[in-house]
């Protein structure tokens, strides 16, 4: 028996050109679908693959089989070939095929056809253009989808650069400090491990803005409060004159500072807002936690300012005593603890409902429909009192993905 003409269109150009799918079988269908791609899109080197084949057919006097994939190249694309290959060798019952295709992409399937039938050679139409070129340019696709497909290497691919590109175009060779700045506070996040949470937040705050919502303007009045006393503390740093020559100076020093500089209070101000608009943001759906988290952070902010100016005053000021520092700092305790304990009260059962869901979905091992395991559940991530999404390592996946939550966490196959 001779072996098949095997031509393999892993992106589908065929079907979404022409509206034909795989498997394509027979010289005159192929023709047809060649001729009509070349109408659609000359420049497609799929007629060129085609092309090529039907000519090797003729020359070997055997048949032509088109396999097409999907526009999703990967798992998908490469699922359908697998199918329609299984499906021709049902049909033909090949001894052994002759692979065409127009470069390096298609050639990615290999290993799928050598797993079913044997390959007696590959031949790869390109038409007036260097190999080399060819391969370089396949590499750089892969290494670009690759990265794209992955968050961290996104950011760090794309993301830090840009910011760097930025600042050097805003700022020249003078915002090198701010660059500095820029990257180490990044590598500071990925080495703790806070990488996943802090880009999650910081996508979720930046989806939150719109001119609809109140927390906007809000966000905005933080902005310009932190701004004005950002420029409060250069000034004031300008001003006064800093000695810290001894510790008793340096004492001084520093107390004088946070008593007669407006930038502290501008600053605690610019935290409160924010935090008021993220309570606004969360509570509008329902994540009740979060919203009990910022309440408690507010008020550790107001205390720590009120102990702040108590300790201030204790430097500077000797009628001020070490007993009345202690007081100071106990009542912010006992202040901090009951406001703790109050807002407790305040959700306690809109927290027991989150964390009864918390409980059911985090740490659960994960499996797609079919058995393939893809990790433990991370954060579950919690609106309007019902399950939105849970995190498996890197990847997230919504409740309507879900089909069932037991002992083990069962998602959709197209998940995995």
């Amino acid at each position: 028996m001779k072996p098949i003409i095997l031509c393999i269109d892993r992106d589908d150009d065929i079907g979404r050109g022409v509206g034909t799918k795989g498997p394509i079988v027979g010289r005159e269908l192929n023709m047809e679908v060649a001729q009509k791609l070349a109408l659609v899109d000359p420049t497609d080197t799929d007629v060129n693959a085609l092309y090529g084949a039907l000519k090797l057919a003729d020359e070997l006097d055997t048949e032509i089989v088109t396999l097409t994939g999907d526009r999703e190249v990967g798992l998908v694309s490469d699922r359908k070939v697998a199918e329609q290959l299984e499906k021709i060798i049902g049909e033909l019952n090949p001894s052994s095929v002759i692979l065409v295709t127009d470069g390096l992409d298609d050639q990615q399937v290999i290993p799928i056809i050598q797993s079913r039938v044997k390959i007696d050679s590959v031949q790869t139409v390109v038409v007036r253009q260097s190999k080399e070129l060819e391969k370089a340019y396949f590499k750089l696709i892969h290494f670009l989808k690759e990265v794209s497909a992955d968050p961290n290497l996104a950011r760090l691919i794309f993301g830090v650069p840009g910011i760097v590109l930025m600042l050097l175009a805003v700022g020249g060779i003078q915002a090198l400090t701010w660059i500095m700045g820029v990257v180490s506070v990044y590598l500071i996040i990925k080495g703790a491990g806070w990488e996943e949470e802090f880009f999650s937040k910081t996508s979720d705050f930046f989806k939150s803005l719109s001119a609809e919502r109140i927390s906007t303007l809000i966000y905005f009045i933080a902005f310009v409060a932190f701004v004005l006393g950002a420029g409060y503390a250069y000034g004031d740093l300008q001003r006064i004159s800093l000695d810290f020559t001894d510790f008793n100076t340096a004492l001084n020093t520093i107390g004088l500072f946070i008593l007669n500089t407006s930038s502290v209070n501008f600053m605690a101000f610019a935290l409160i807002v924010v935090l008021a608009a993220r309570i606004i943001d969360d509570w509008s759906v329902k994540r009740f936690i979060q919203v009990r988290r910022y309440m408690i952070v507010a008020a550790f902010i107001v205390l720590v300012k009120f102990v702040l100016d108590a300790g201030a005053n204790y430097m500077i000021n000797e009628d001020f005593g070490f007993g009345s520092f202690i007081l100071h700092g106990t009542v912010g305790v006992l202040s901090l603890a009951a406001w703790i304990k109050l807002v407790d009260l305040i959700f306690k059962p809109e927290i027991a409902v989150i964390d009864r869901i918390t409980r059911e979905t985090e740490n659960k091992e994960v499996f797609d429909a079919d058995g393939k395991r893809l990790g433990k559940a991370g954060k579950a991530v919690v609106e309007n009192l019902e399950l939105r999404e849970i995190r498996v390592g890197r990847k997230t996946i919504a409740r309507k993905d879900i089909r069932s939550i037991d002992k083990v966490i069962v998602v959709n196959a197209r998940q995995a």
